[in-house]
């Protein structure tokens, strides 16, 4: 460790000694020379470094000779590839030995982003590690030793940035969007309980997903949709096309006072969650596929036909998921009166369980959370994760695009291209 140490001060003196000299031979005179003094220095220091990564794992040196016919051989570099820094671009090569067998972690095979250790530890708690596994791979990776209390400070430090991001301004009009909702463990004072965690998911005009904000429910009361509603349009919505949900108590209602126009639409998503937990593990996938048939029917007529199928199937063994699905119907023949592309975007499951499930897996396993703001700060950062995959429109959006413009005319077109 102590080597560590002497080898990154002997690194840093060595940079400030040569940029004292070119200040003084006047290369630097301000913070943009000292910017690119630091973009020249970078790309052969990270060049140097990785060529001596590689050394360490041989064992041995670049000149040195040896005759052991079973030791392992530097073999020439890979492709030149660009990293990504805060200084710029750089352009390396990772040196590779004959057996395959060198794994470097100055810049990771694949890692086109150099990025520092609050980076990593952010990172690495975006996906769920917890506090002493992140401490632990710190240390074993980069032999760099942060305890859990230094890292929770750090974390600590996105508060503002999920604050922004909670209040920033959104785009005037949503085509599709969807509520969504998981519970979480939050201590309150004396006692634990789980509190419900809303999610909404957005698509825009032009097809792009985007999680328009989250919010916990402390008081179940009906007040709580109004509020969410009236934030969304503080923050710039002044349109929705379709909101699908799972029939909260209070969640129509408001949605009609806030934004009168838009149609609401029950989840498909939830009522297979629900059918779900009542299947026998053996025969779930069986009875999720055959409800499937029913609301993926090209039309209602269809979609009447795989029910009778359902209820024959199903009718006498599994009474309560017949029952549910036949109280559902009601809420198919709106969908059935919409183009066949529209449909469908509004009962796919993806946009919905991609987002609950990546929120699942940080929230879970790690205890009763110490306040609503943690909970806060560790679902924004996996979302902020998530967000960065999403850089294409949803699929056969042209197609969604014309029916839209047929069922709404300039309600719809007045947004484009905004």
């Amino acid at each position: 460790m102590s080597n560590k140490k002497e080898e990154k001060k002997s690194i840093n003196d060595m940079i400030i000694e040569e940029a004292v000299k070119q200040f003084k031979e006047g290369k630097i005179q301000n913070s943009l020379d000292v910017e690119s003094y630091l973009d020249g220095l970078l790309q052969p220091l990270m060049q140097k470094l990785l060529d001596a990564e590689l050394e360490n794992h041989l064992e041995y040196s670049k000149y040195e000779h040896t005759k052991n016919e079973k030791r392992n051989f530097r073999n020439g570099y890979c492709k030149t590839k660009k990293v990504k820094t805060k200084y710029g671009n750089i352009l390396v090569k990772t040196p590779r030995d004959r057996n395959a067998t060198f794994e470097p972690k100055i810049i990771e095979k694949g890692q086109t982003k150099l990025t520092g250790f609050e980076e990593k530890c952010i990172a690495l708690y975006a996906k769920g590690v917890s506090l002493r596994d992140i401490e632990q791979t710190l240390k074993d990776i980069y032999g760099v030793k942060i305890n859990k209390d230094e890292i929770s400070r750090l974390i600590s430090t996105v508060s503002e940035e999920v604050e922004n991001w909670r209040k920033r301004k959104l785009k005037p009009m949503y085509v599709f969007t969807y509520a969504d909702c998981l519970y979480v463990p939050i201590k309150d004072d004396i006692t634990t309980s789980k509190k419900a965690v809303y999610v909404i998911i957005g698509v825009d005009v032009d097809g792009y997903k985007e999680i328009l904000g989250m919010w916990i429910d402390k008081s179940e009361s009906s007040s709580f949709w109004s509020n969410v509603f009236e934030d969304l349009k503080d923050r710039g919505v002044e349109d929705i096309l379709y909101m699908c949900s799972d029939g909260i108590a209070g969640f129509k209602g408001s949605l009609e006072k806030v934004f009168p126009k838009t149609q609401s639409q029950r989840c498909v998503v939830h009522l297979a969650r629900n059918i779900y937990g009542l299947c026998p593990k053996k025969e779930a996938k069986e009875i999720i596929g055959n409800f499937k048939k029913i609301y993926q029917s090209s039309n209602m007529d269809e979609a009447k036909i795989q029910l009778e199928f359902f209820q024959k199937e199903y009718g006498e063994k599994q009474k309560r998921i017949v029952k549910k699905v036949e109280e559902f119907m009601v809420y198919l023949e709106p969908l059935f009166e919409l183009p066949a592309e529209i449909r469908k975007c509004i009962y796919t499951t993806n946009a919905i369980e991609s987002v609950n499930s990546a929120l699942r897996k940080v929230t879970r396993g790690k205890g009763a959370f110490p306040s609503e703001s943690s909970v806060y700060k560790v679902m924004f950062l996996r979302i902020r994760e998530l967000s960065e995959k999403w850089k294409k429109p949803m699929q056969n959006w042209e197609t969604i695009r014309k029916q839209l413009i047929s069922l709404f005319g300039d309600r719809y077109l007045n947004y484009v291209n905004l």
